[in-house]
């Protein structure tokens, strides 16, 4: 008997309200408290000087780009520089997609840091090399995708890739306190108590979270799950429908 597919969160799991509205708030009061915003590339040793009070902003591009690129215009227009970070295997987009690169470049432009996101086991340093011929410019730094799950790894660079950016050991070597909306749910801390622990800050927020209407984590998830059907569907759908036209001409070349 199959399994029943889960397609509304539990019940008995309180979600966190995320919206637009809440994040542009929460922006407006980091920097009325003195936080400035710096990306992870500034966390490098012998990096520029940091501020005394500074959040490293990242996004984990999890799902559905199109919702980083509107994260990265709406801290543009703040004023705010982060790091987005970037799947490169396909899971759950496409980042070789015509869309998704014209999206990940704009990103780029906008002043945003790029990094990599990747599965445990995945081949860091080439990944790294995909993901800066899609950006159009050198990717510097790397976190790891559902690390709970997967457990922690160490990577290991060749030394071509010395100086490379490991966004948790970065976090751990400033000291910075972490706080994430993985799943839109908080921990200890929201981003807003994060401010009043006297600690400079490592916040991770993913960007369809805060913008996509729906505030219910798991019938989010079907929702994109469902449009990624129905993009495969297309593509699978044009080529057979081609066939026949394609048969033909064989057919009269006398092939």
């Amino acid at each position: 008997m199959p399994k029943a597919r889960l397609m509304k969160t539990p019940r008995e799991v309180v979600l966190s309200k995320l919206s637009r509205e809440l994040y542009v708030d929460f922006l407006d009061l980091a920097k009325a408290r003195g936080f400035e915003f710096v990306r992870f590339e500034d966390l490098r040793p012998g990096g520029p000087a940091l501020p005394e009070r500074y959040i490293a902003l990242r996004h984990d591009v999890d799902f559905a780009p199109a919702y980083s690129l509107e994260m990265a215009e709406l801290e543009h227009g703040a004023g705010v520089r982060s790091t987005f970070f970037v799947l490169v295997d396909g899971q759950f987009y496409n980042p070789l997609a015509g869309e998704t690169v014209e999206q990940i470049r704009r990103i780029h432009e906008l002043g945003h840091e790029v990094g990599l996101h990747f599965a445990a086991g995945d081949e860091v340093a080439f990944r790294l090399d995909v993901l800066s011929n899609i950006v159009g410019a050198p990717v510097r730094c790397f976190s790891q995708h559902d690390p709970v799950n997967a457990g922690p790894v160490t990577v290991e660079l060749p030394p071509e890739h010395a100086g490379y950016v490991d966004a948790s050991e970065a976090a751990r070597e400033h000291d910075l306190l972490y706080v994430s909306d993985s799943a839109m749910m908080w921990r200890d801390h929201t981003f807003e108590t994060a401010l009043d622990q006297d600690r400079n800050l490592c916040l991770l927020a993913h960007p369809h979270s805060w913008l996509h209407p729906e505030d219910d984590y798991v019938a989010l998830i079907r929702e994109f799950e469902a449009r990624e059907h129905e993009r495969v569907a297309e593509r699978f759908d044009a080529f057979v429908d081609a066939l026949p036209g394609y048969y033909e001409r064989r057919r009269q070349e006398g092939i």
